[in-house]
């Protein structure tokens, strides 16, 4: 029972910070209504196909299931200095050797962090390319912006 108690505490205390890290954001990304939707799902599908009688089990499996739903409403964005992402601890922008921004169909932005040839985050944005750039340009950033598709074919031939 302690071990349960103990998960659920050190649960509880990820969603915190991930909430804390949540009241930074001064640009948010898109968020989608098919992460919640399967956010939802899967907590739900979770408790009822694992569910136990035992109350430790119980304990750990609705932490989980917690965990799983609030990740599924949670923002992602940039901060005043850094990137806010579920997953990532840091964020610096520092970490990443270079950032593309490519504009999609529906007007939104794509934005790709690179931070080596295989490792990479993205987010989608609402917000205009000009803002975005601009938001780099303050960060004195403008040196690991790739603007569109430019390059691109450079990354495949490495």
């Amino acid at each position: 029972m302690a071990e349960a108690v103990a998960i659920a505490i050190f649960l509880v205390v990820l969603i915190i910070l991930q909430v804390k890290e949540q009241k930074k954001i001064t640009l948010a990304a898109k968020s989608s209504w098919i992460k919640k939707s399967l956010s939802v799902v899967l907590a739900i599908t979770l408790l009822i196909i694992f569910w136990s009688n035992n109350p430790a089990d119980q304990i750990k499996l609705i932490a989980f299931a917690t965990l799983i739903f609030t990740f599924g409403f949670m923002k992602e964005g940039f901060s005043e200095d850094h990137l806010i992402k579920l997953g990532v601890l840091t964020g610096d922008f520092d970490e990443f050797k270079k950032i593309q921004i490519e504009e999609l169909p529906n007007q939104a932005q794509f934005v790709s962090f690179y931070k080596n040839k295989n490792n990479r985050l993205t987010l989608v944005f609402n917000s205009s390319q000009a803002e975005i750039v601009s938001y780099f340009e303050q960060m004195n950033l403008q040196d690991r912006l790739i603007i569109g598709e430019k390059n691109k074919e450079k990354d495949r031939n490495k």
